[in-house]
């Protein structure tokens, strides 16, 4: 055995294989918390825990032999229907699934000392198989005393009204008749289940409310409730406070009159539908085709090798050029020019080959979120639905990685600071529940990514208020400023609305953090919001960022690149255009004053002599714009991004370096890190004859 732990490629292939099953884990416990049809994804996960079981026994690993064991044994009793799904047993799946994780970490890092405990979840697993209430059907029914059915119940409802008995919480009918004269009596019963809803939680009413008509001439309901109250309480409180009602009747449901010898209620269409959704579930991870493993490091080393071969091409290029216009009349400076097209076209085509395969589908990083949701939304008491469209969409995977944090902490500023309870949003208008729905998509050269949920929406007048009180903006500015303007203070470091801080959120670090690795990403970030509707955040992010489109300007005869993404427009203006408010060189472009920035003054560059003419580069970061002051325009390329080093080490306003057809280097600004070390507040767009 000891040969096998000494084995790297053992290793690696056990690595490779648990994280995929893990994965396989969570969407499976996910998928099984949260839809109707269970037996397929149960078998998958008995499947994926059977594996796990295989691979760890055979590298020697017990711990997780011992547990995914136990786990198998679990599933087994549920496949078997000899054990019904609860909240409780979903809750332990996860426990089970956090621990193998934890696990796999320990034995990566110290395989012979892993100090990880798994007894107290053997032991829940073994109190479950013992305690958890066993079934027979997917389908019960409750019968009343006369033996005529009052609700019909499916595996789920049984599961939560025994969880709530193990709860010491009460079940409980409710007899509602309500008056005759009552107008739109089926709006009546909705207004009931809401009242209902806020003492406890209507597990199924009778007849059921999605099928009364507007017009229903119905006056008796039944209402099966799970809550804290006793049914003495209950009936008091409901006779109390609900309006236009003749009877309102409370007893206790009597858990034994459970026929759990019911026949399955099949319906084939149905259930055919639910079990392809559950097929998809596996099938959607699985490429049908060949696919090879290889190293990341060997992907950067070979798109370092195009970008070299990319740099010494436009090198030949360039001589090519100059020779020919050396040598007009010799042929071969023609047919050097023409073989020099052709390899261009081959180094594009091996470069967007090389390019795809450090893409990744960004249902990748999808992958994370679902889990996270929600344990989040259980912890706060809310019900969300999670929607995630996009998943195929490709992206650098290096991007990825960096945009998994900032992703992080805008959908837990949406579960927290966004999304109402069930209880609110029902007070509000609402559906009791709140949607998160996370896109992804391409749009040109970019990958653009939306967070947008259907909560509160951001309250314009607290982030004001926030930013006067923490000395952020003062308030003769925030009169002055626009809406967006005043939204996008949310991404300034220690600005916060919540009114107090939480274990989730509220501390005002979030925001700063996602706008800082965005900017680093050379991306662009937009709010959208409405209050009572809720907030869209927008991302664009270039596809790479190891090659990209730069325009190559010249400040006294240094070189230098702006990454296109930036570049709003170029124009050309005469020192008569420029004019100065409080100190800021300003000059009107398309009927806006911009504020000027020139790089001498903050790169130590020294001036060179004054033309009549300037060239000014419109550059934007986000609703921001500024105009920097150029001596002349190169033109645009490709360029290919390389870091300064670490002996230079991170320069403010300085993004890398890249190397140019003739050999010289030429520094990449940073558009963003620019912004931000010249410091002024963008200027109020006004009318140039108010310019003092």
């Amino acid at each position: 055995m000891a040969g096998i732990f000494d084995s790297p490629e053992m290793l690696a292939a056990f690595y490779e294989e648990i994280e995929e099953q893990l994965q396989s884990l969570e969407q499976c416990i996910l998928y099984l918390e949260n839809n109707q049809e269970k037996e397929e994804t149960i078998n998958k996960l008995f499947r994926v825990a059977h594996t796990l079981k295989g691979s760890s026994a055979a590298i020697g690993f017990e711990k997780m032999k011992i547990l995914t064991h136990n786990m198998e044994n679990l599933l087994e009793r549920i496949r078997s229907q000899k054990t019904i799904i609860t909240k409780r047993i979903i809750n332990a799946l996860f426990q089970c699934l956090d621990l193998l994780k934890l696990l796999k970490e320990a034995f990566m890092l110290d395989r012979k000392n892993i100090n990880i405990d798994i007894t107290s979840i053997l032991n829940e697993l073994e109190k479950i198989m013992n305690q958890e209430p066993h079934c027979d059907k997917k389908e019960l029914n409750i019968m009343s005393d006369n033996s005529e059915t009052e609700f019909e119940l499916d595996f789920d409802c049984i599961a939560q009204i025994e969880q709530s008995m193990l709860n010491e919480l009460n079940c409980l009918i409710c007899d509602v008749r309500i008056s005759s004269e009552s107008a739109m009596k089926s709006i009546r019963f909705h207004l009931i289940n809401n009242y209902l809803n806020e003492l406890g939680q209507v597990i199924r009413t009778n007849p059921d409310l999605s099928e009364i008509p507007e017009n229903s001439e119905i006056n008796d309901i039944k209402y099966l409730i799970v809550t804290s109250l006793d049914a003495k309480s209950l009936e008091q409180k409901g006779n109390n406070e609900i309006m236009d009602i003749e009877a309102f009747r409370v007893r206790e449901f009597d858990i034994s009159k459970l026929n759990r010898n019911t026949e399955v209620k099949a319906n084939n269409n149905e259930n055919l539908k639910e079990i392809t959704q559950a097929s998809t579930l596996e099938n959607t991870d699985r490429k049908i085709g060949q696919t090879v493993r290889v190293n990341v490091d060997k992907l950067e080393k070979m798109m370092n090798l195009v970008g070299e071969l990319l740099i010494e091409h436009t090198r030949i290029n360039q001589i090519g050029n100059i020779l020919h216009g050396k040598y007009t009349t010799d042929n071969l400076t023609d047919d050097l020019l023409g073989v020099s097209t052709h390899v261009s076209r081959i180094i594009s085509e091996l470069q967007e080959v090389v390019m795809k395969t450090r893409m990744l589908p960004i249902q990748q990083l999808f992958n994370r979120f679902p889990r996270m949701v929600r344990d989040l939304a259980e912890s706060l008491n809310k019900d969300i639905e999670l929607i995630l469209d996009g998943g195929e969409t490709e992206m650098d995977r290096s991007i990825i990685e960096e945009m998994t944090d900032p992703l992080i902490h805008i959908i837990r500023n949406a579960i927290d600071h966004g999304i109402e309870t069930p209880e609110e949003r029902i007070n509000l208008g609402k559906p009791s529940k709140g949607s998160l729905r996370i896109s992804a998509f391409h749009q040109e050269n970019n990958v653009v990514l939306t967070v947008e949920d259907d909560g509160k929406g951001i309250d314009i007048n607290k982030v004001k208020e926030s930013a006067i009180k923490k000395k952020v903006i003062t308030s003769q500015d925030a009169e002055l400023m626009s809406d967006s303007e005043i939204i996008n203070l949310i991404f300034h470091s220690g600005l916060s609305t919540a009114s107090e801080v939480s274990e989730v959120s509220g501390r005002g670090v979030g925001m700063d953090i996602v706008r800082n690795c965005i900017d680093k990403l050379n991306g662009i970030i937009e709010v959208e919001t409405k209050i009572g509707i809720g907030t869209k955040i927008t991302i664009k992010l270039p596809l790479t960022l190891a090659i990209l489109t730069g325009l190559l300007v010249k400040i006294n005869d240094e070189s230098y690149a702006l990454p296109m993404s930036n570049v709003v427009e170029i124009v050309r203006k005469t020192n008569e255009d420029i004019e100065y408010v409080k100190g800021q060189a300003v000059t009107t472009i398309r009927d806006k004053i911009i504020p000027l920035i020139c790089l001498q003054d903050y790169f130590n560059i020294p001036r060179k002599k004054k033309n009549n003419k300037i060239f000014v580069v419109l550059l934007g970061v986000a609703e921001k714009r500024f105009g920097l002051v150029v001596d002349e325009l190169i033109g645009n390329q490709e360029i290919v991004v390389k870091p300064l080093g670490t002996y230079i080490g991170k320069i403010e306003g300085y993004s890398g370096a890249t190397i140019l057809g003739d050999g010289s280097v030429a520094c990449i600004l940073d558009v963003s890190g620019i912004l931000k070390m010249v410091g002024f507040k963008k200027v109020v767009q006004t009318d140039k004859n108010e310019i003092i």
